[in-house]
């Protein structure tokens, strides 16, 4: 495949952030103009070559993040914060487990746990504090 600076919007927007983006996220933060079509194939491109990972979070959506470590290798499950959303890669899992799966045939395998930072985490409770302290007031 050949690089586009379309490719190369998209592939620099999504290296310079540790979150996943949902489709409609990378659409609005890209610096030029492209297409849905366009952006769906070239994703779909960069995930064939392992330049980017494609994760499902609670609610279906597909979220795609430039692949910072080696994601052929390991299998391991993410961490992504509601609120930053930052995605944090976890310890690989247990080579139990790992052998357990190897007894079947597994197309895909996501994991992706939902919550909240420890920054984040924090915020939200300096923010329930206040509000309880100026409740009793």
């Amino acid at each position: 495949q050949r690089s586009t600076d379309k490719r190369l919007a998209l592939l620099e927007l999504l290296m310079s952030s540790r979150k996943a983006f949902a489709f409609s996220g990378l659409e609005k933060q890209l610096s030029i103009s492209m297409d849905r079509v366009t952006i769906y194939r070239t994703l779909h491109t960069f995930e064939k070559v392992g330049l980017v990972v494609k994760m499902v979070d609670s609610h279906g959506n597909s979220l795609f993040m430039f692949n910072h470590n080696d994601h052929s290798k390991l299998r391991h499950p993410h961490f992504r914060c509601k609120v930053c959303e930052l995605v944090v890669c976890l310890p690989a899992l247990p080579s139990e487990y790992i052998e357990q799966l190897e007894k079947f045939e597994i197309g895909e395998m996501s994991f992706l746990m939902e919550g909240l930072c420890h920054d984040c985490n924090n915020i939200d409770k300096d923010n329930c504090a206040t509000e309880k302290r100026s409740e009793r007031i």
